[in-house]
């Protein structure tokens, strides 16, 4: 069984419907960079991202590794994210409201720093 799919039966059973977490994660997305891409090490690169309307998203933050590193009010945009440090780097974005609650809906890459 994969890893998606258990976790969709975990959620089923805690009384979440698989429609409703799939929706969940549909609600936003990281359009680039690309899950597995690699980037260069020391190099500014563009984080694009867009929230689908509709949602009870204010704003939108961004993590690198876990750590908040910028913060949006366009629910469609971009980021400008400063060099990285080489390494395998987690890169997220979390729609939040108005109080910097996250809404339940984040979209993750992992890249590759070299």
């Amino acid at each position: 069984m994969r890893h998606f799919e258990t976790i969709i039966i975990l959620l089923v059973g805690v009384g979440l419907s698989a429609s409703q977490v799939l929706a969940e994660e549909s609600l936003v997305t990281l359009k680039s960079p690309a899950e597995g891409e690699t980037l260069t090490a020391g190099k500014a690169y563009k984080v694009d991202y867009e929230v689908k309307a509709g949602t009870k998203a204010h704003h939108v933050h961004l993590f690198v590794d876990g750590e908040e590193v910028a913060t949006g009010h366009k629910l469609v945009g971009s980021f400008a994210l400063g060099p990285l440090k080489a390494g395998e780097r987690k890169i997220c974005v979390a729609p939040v409201n108005k109080n910097h609650t996250p809404i339940g809906a984040k979209s993750c890459v992992t890249v590759s720093v070299q």
